[in-house]
């Protein structure tokens, strides 16, 4: 008899997981992913439609394309998962009862943790926000614009960064950058604590390049109109406010007693304490000492198809082999055509490892060639 797989959620490590499976599966066995959007955009298009290179509309592709590949797509709200009885509850569809499930629901953000942000600042991670935000400072002629990181875990650390230099490209081709100061404000004591304190000084050099300042130790307490207050008693005018709210996982989480926040798992093998449960991407944490396996799509990708040949390997009747490695990589894009290049080995035996190689054109290629190859082999 054919297995049932149930995958909740359609980013990258839903998406990386279903098509792995269905390439290592016959079709007896039926794999079910469920999102309650209907079409799938990777996060870093969010900085070409700031930037004016992409139209977010455009860039969306249908997830109904995963019909024709033989994977079930459903539209729908997850409201319920009882492991213990095997089973999903989808808002439209009622109960799915599951062989094995992964849970690859990934973050919800979280501005409303900072009072009196929404409504005065703009929120980076929020699609819909970013056309009105590239039109906001294209019409600015002087001022400040402050970009804070408002707290953590956020999705892919360096992204503040990248927007930050991408910012100030698009100001210098507006001919307003010298009239406007740019300052990103983090909530630590280094710019990316993830990757310790060498790519840190890496980073707040490569920004510091382009006129960019750096104020460590700014968590934001509350924002007014015109100007936001840090916990440390900091006050900073500004002109432009850009978040990057904190992250917490979806509530369907929590109130289906699979965590208190994040899913805790084998750092190998991405199980669950839960019989045929495993979990891949942001929803989870997984910890190398006092740092935690960052939030961020080429991660997820890594996890989903370790966890597609466990899945496999066990319906074949072996014993799964594959292992997560702790490796992954991103490009931070620096304007003018090029990017950077971060390499991570978070499972490295002398300790978590990186690599910053400085901004250049094939970098910005890659990065770009990275979503071309990804939503031809998920979706296309």
């Amino acid at each position: 008899m054919g297995k049932r797989i149930l995958i909740l959620g359609a980013g990258f490590g839903g998406l990386a997981c279903a098509n792995t499976l269905r390439k290592n599966l016959g079709q007896e066995h039926r794999i079910i992913i469920i999102d309650r959007k209907k079409s799938f955009m990777m996060g870093l298009v969010k900085l070409w439609v700031l930037n004016g290179t992409r139209n977010l509309e455009e860039s969306q592709t249908p997830l109904s394309s995963l019909n024709a590949k033989g994977i079930e797509y459903l539209n729908d709200e997850i409201t319920k998962i009882e492991v213990a009885k095997k089973r999903v509850q989808v808002k439209g569809h009622g109960w799915l009862e599951y062989d094995y499930l992964v849970v690859a629901l990934g973050t919800e953000l979280a501005p409303e943790r900072v009072e009196g942000f929404e409504g005065r600042g703009f929120n980076l991670y929020d699609s819909k926000q970013v056309p009105g935000l590239r039109e906001k400072l294209l019409a600015l002629r002087k001022g400040k614009v402050a970009i804070s990181i408002m707290g953590a875990p956020y999705k892919c650390p360096p992204a503040p960064y990248e927007a930050a230099m991408m910012i100030s490209d698009m100001l210098e081709n507006n001919g307003t950058r010298k009239a406007i100061d740019l300052e990103v404000f983090a909530p630590s004591p280094i710019a990316l604590p993830v990757a310790g304190p060498k790519v840190s000084a890496d980073v707040v050099e490569m920004i510091g390049k382009f006129g960019i300042k750096f104020s460590p130790n700014c968590k934001p307490k509350v924002v007014r109109d015109g100007e936001v207050e840090f916990e440390n008693g900091r006050r900073e005018k500004f002109d432009v406010l850009i978040g990057i709210p904190q992250h917490r996982a979806p509530d369907v989480i929590k109130s289906s007693g699979l965590a208190a926040e994040w899913i805790a798992v084998d750092r190998e093998t991405l199980r669950t304490q839960f019989e045929n449960v495993f979990a891949i991407g942001d929803v989870t944490e997984i910890k190398m000492g006092q740092l935690a396996m960052p939030k961020a799509g080429i991660f997820a990708e890594g996890e989903a198809k370790v966890v597609a040949q466990e899945i496999t390997d066990e319906i074949a009747g072996q014993k799964p082999q594959a292992a997560y490695n702790g490796q992954g990589y991103c490009y931070v894009e620096a304007g003018n055509r090029t990017a950077g290049y971060v390499e991570a080995d978070f499972y490295n035996s002398a300790g978590p490892a990186f690599k910053l190689d400085a901004p250049a054109e094939k970098y910005f290629e890659k990065k770009h060639e990275f979503e071309r190859s990804r939503l031809k082999e998920w979706l296309l």
